[in-house]
């Protein structure tokens, strides 16, 4: 895994991540300890409280991108989930 550095645009943003966590922690060194679970279930806006899924490749199994796939996977196939109240 490259985490993209040879992308300046994706270097960037790592950079931008390392500076965000070093903020956070210097702020509240327990901050992983205590941070509470995201409401998309996204373990980077758990973090760093933002999402950032054009250079996000490290999780296979994120709730975000599986929501994409599975939504996809609606439209394509032309399945409609009705649902019942």
């Amino acid at each position: 895994m490259s985490w993209g550095v040879e992308n300046q645009r994706r270097r960037e943003g790592v950079m931008e991540l390392m500076e965000i966590s070093a903020r956070i922690m210097k702020n509240n060194p327990n901050h992983v300890n205590e941070v509470r679970k995201s409401a998309t279930g996204c373990w980077m806006e758990q973090m760093y409280g933002m999402l950032r899924c054009d250079f996000c490749d490290l999780s296979p199994d994120c709730p975000i991108r599986e929501e994409q796939e599975w939504q996809e996977y609606l439209t394509k196939n032309n399945i409609v989930i009705e649902k019942n109240s």
